[in-house]
């Protein structure tokens, strides 16, 4: 007879992750930089950390470069610093420079082994693959705290945003109010371009979500509204030249957001399909808007909105993105993944 063993419901005692470099990845980290330029032990440092892959600590450098001497991958010498004292400076041998290409070829190999775990998380289609995915672009960085913001620190920040409304109760007769929550929604921006797929992606959505509840279910009708912002200087490749093309070409500067706005809502058959009408403003231009998404609860206190539509930007009057051979071709596909939760504070029982 098996024996099922209980979990203590933490998180921590479930597994624990360690966000370091890779096992080995000094070494080739190392030969790399070296065959760039001779360097001193503690350059090496900096520029290893500006892998972030982690901290890099000295000791584990000079490590690497005692075992890579050894090796006869790299050679040093002593050399007079600017402030007088002597430090070794290393430079790779011509057996480095091999070793360094062999090294470039497995990290390929490992690269593509997981891209391929990535694109069968990707496939799941769940909320937090989309979310995931929007972070690595981001590099988890811009991520409002999702302790520190409270209900009424989104509302104060709802008040100045065009089409809120406040009538001291829900916004809408009969409808709850749901407030978007920004680190749980994001953006993703699929596009082509002549280097291959390029995914920008957002993360700090705000607004709130207009609806009926009753019975667990959502109720949409002509009450049914919705207003979305989109910071889009939030937007990020992972690639700082092509970010910076992409605002140059959006006008961040001048249009800093973008917003959507919910006019209509009608069940699709049966299910959490529903068809979506309405408007999206960016880049001083506004268009209507149409399309499907999937929506639920997942709790009486929580919503969740994914869908994504095809766009092509050059009907927002925006020229397409270029920097030299790089283009970006016009149609894109837009992601939208919304998770918000009930504002209490403004909840009216549904009759």
């Amino acid at each position: 007879m098996q024996q099922r063993v209980e979990s203590s419901g933490s998180p921590e005692h479930l597994g624990r992750f360690t966000f370091a470099p890779p096992r080995h990845f000094v070494l080739p980290a190392v030969l790399l930089l070296l065959s760039e330029e001779p360097s001193h032990g503690y350059e090496l440092v900096k520029a290893l950390r500006a892998f972030r892959f982690g901290d890099v600590d000295r000791p584990a450098v000079y490590r690497a470069l005692g075992q890579l001497e050894r090796d006869g991958l790299v050679e040093s010498w002593s050399a007079e610093s600017k402030a007088g004292q002597a430090r070794r400076v290393y430079d790779l041998t011509p057996g480095g420079r091999h070793a360094l290409r062999a090294w470039m070829g497995i990290l390929k190999e490992e690269r593509d082994a997981l891209d391929r775990v990535l694109r069968r998380y990707r496939a799941t289609g769940t909320a937090d693959a989309l979310l995931a995915e929007a972070e690595a672009t981001l590099g988890l960085v811009g991520v409002p705290d999702p302790v520190s913001m409270s209900s009424a620190d989104l509302e104060r920040g709802l008040a100045a945003m065009p089409g809120t409304r406040s009538r001291g109760g829900a916004a809408v007769d009969g409808a709850s109010r749901f407030l978007v929550v920004p680190e749980r929604s994001a953006v993703l921006i699929e596009a082509r371009s002549t280097v291959g797929p390029i995914t920008f992606g957002a993360l700090g959505i705000t607004g709130f979500i207009d609806c009926h509840v009753a019975d667990g279910d959502l109720r949409p009708d002509a009450a049914t509204h919705a207003h979305l912002t989109v910071t889009l200087d939030r937007l990020s490749s992972g690639n700082g030249l092509y970010d910076a093309e992409l605002l140059r070409r959006i006008d961040a500067r001048r249009f800093p957001t973008a917003s959507l706005e919910l006019l209509g809502c009608v069940p699709i058959g049966q299910g959490d399909r529903y068809r979506l009408d309405g408007q999206i403003d960016l880049h001083g231009v506004t268009r209507p808007l149409h399309g499907s998404v999937t929506a639920a609860l997942a709790n009486p206190d929580s919503l969740t909105v994914s869908g994504e539509q095809d766009f092509d930007i050059r009907d927002f009057d925006i020229t397409i993105p270029t920097l030299l051979m790089f283009r970006i071709y016009p149609d894109v596909t837009v992601r939208l993944q919304i998770e918000a939760k009930l504002d209490r504070e403004r909840e009216e029982p549904i009759p």
